[in-house]
């Protein structure tokens, strides 16, 4: 499993997946992991394109859509 993945749901190595209720949505995993990336690059934009193998206007649009770097109330949250 990969071990950003493990961290995020909290799992031990050993443990199974019995049940999926409280799972994150792949869109929450997408936002949270941008972030994630975005953070440990100190916000470097084309090196986060890169290591997601995607395009930097993709990257941009993802950053829009998520509301990144917005504070406040209106954050999108999913």
């Amino acid at each position: 499993m990969n071990v950003y993945l493990q961290r995020y749901l909290g799992l031990e190595e050993g443990r199974g997946f019995a049940r999926p209720a409280g799972f994150p949505t792949l869109r929450t995993l997408e936002r949270d992991y941008i972030s994630f990336l975005l953070e440990v690059t100190d916000q470097n934009r084309a090196e986060v394109s890169r290591i997601l193998a995607i395009s930097r206007s993709t990257l941009y649009h993802k950053i829009r859509r998520y509301r990144m770097g917005e504070e406040g109330p209106e954050r999108l949250t999913v």
